[in-house]
């Protein structure tokens, strides 16, 4: 390691140190120059730089949870994770994990610094989360021979329950749905009317609609087939993704409404993707966009999300009468349980028509 002085254009003396760390899990160098703005800075961290690769080199654990995270975990974590959970964990990281834990070396993490962290959380699902990822980096420690044991493993004190997220505004029955859908066909553009329809009339996911192509529509069977999910790959990254649908039920061939097949029939011969826009399949993003706009611009509709039509497609087929069973398959829950704790509600005009066929003794 050594230390180098230079100018810059400026005028103004930096100090580069060039730290050495020993061997990346890959088995190539681990070398890194870092630049600070005196002598004495770039002294201390060349002594950092030492313990640090001391501990490498001896797994005494002298290192801390950050820089574990950063130069082993998160390298090796990153090459395998799809985009959409690579946000997710570097949150989880930077919001909680590392603002509590980061500075502290691995074998001195124990039950109540995780505790600690687990204290900053506002609801159990947040902590449930956090706790989990921190699980996980700890095993990888472990296997790596930079700690004995996982602290995370050990029971821990939850907040309670959050309130459940609410989905906004619904439409409980066909009715509704009918008045609904006949104003946005009348003068919405194409690719919002197809979000629309496939939404409220045949109960789809939004990102299930966005991966439709028109090969998947059987109108000699009158069923559509569900074989993908287009999703936005990351908020960070950018860009959109093909995935298969959220679970193996999801992957599912349905049938279509009368009312579904008689919009759509004199379209029937299309090919590629269904739900386009100016740039070929419509993204999750522009047709989000989208419809915000076309809610701002008809403040007389009631402002359903993209997502809450799924919804009031379930609530209106239950309203209906249809078999939760049936429901279940069409929604393409994993387990039918799903289904009832979402969409079956006590309703006292339900409830009464039932007791009224109990029979009266005589």
């Amino acid at each position: 390691m050594s230390i180098r002085e230079r100018k810059l254009k400026d005028g103004t003396r930096v100090f580069d140190a060039v730290l050495e760390y020993g061997k990346k899990p890959d088995g190539t160098r681990d070398r890194q120059v870092k630049t600070f703005g005196t002598r004495k800075e770039a002294e201390a961290e060349e002594k950092r730089a030492a313990i640090i690769r001391r501990a490498l080199k001896s797994r005494t654990g002298r290192i801390t949870l950050g820089f574990y995270v950063e130069r082993y975990y998160w390298p090796i974590t990153s090459r395998r994770l799809e985009a959409t959970s690579l946000d997710t964990y570097r949150t989880e990281l930077d919001k909680r994990i590392l603002p509590n834990l980061g500075d502290v070396n691995l074998d001195d993490i124990d039950r109540l610094k995780i505790q600690a962290m687990i204290d900053t959380c506002n609801t159990e699902s947040v902590a449930r989360k956090a706790l989990g990822l921190l699980k996980t980096i700890l095993n990888e420690a472990v296997g790596d021979g930079f700690m004995a044991s996982n602290p995370a493993l050990a029971r821990y004190a939850l907040p309670k329950k959050g309130r459940k997220r609410d989905n906004g505004l619904i439409l409980s029955d066909f009715d509704e749905i009918g008045q609904f859908v006949a104003q946005v066909q009348n003068d919405a553009p194409e690719a919002i009317t197809r979000l629309v329809m496939s939404g409220l009339l045949l109960g789809l996911r939004p990102e299930e609609r966005y991966a439709l192509n028109h090969e998947d529509f059987d109108f000699a069977n009158g069923t559509v087939t569900i074989n993908g999910a287009y999703v936005v790959a990351s908020s960070t990254h950018g860009g959109n993704q093909m995935k298969s649908p959220k679970t193996e039920l999801s992957q599912r061939t349905i049938p279509m409404p009368q009312a579904f097949i008689d919009w759509f029939y004199w379209d029937a011969s299309g090919e590629g993707a269904w739900i386009v826009g100016n740039n070929g399949r419509l993204s999750p993003s522009t047709g989000r966009k989208m419809w915000n706009r076309y809610l701002d611009a008809h403040p007389d509709l009631p402002r359903v999300t993209l997502e809450n039509m799924r919804h009031s497609f379930a609530t209106s087929c239950l309203q209906a009468g249809m078999n939760v069973e049936d429901l279940s398959r069409i929604l393409g829950h994993s387990d039918i349980n799903t289904t009832f704790r979402r969409y079956v509600k006590p309703d006292l005009k339900n409830m009464r028509r039932s007791v009224a066929v109990i029979p009266y003794p005589d």
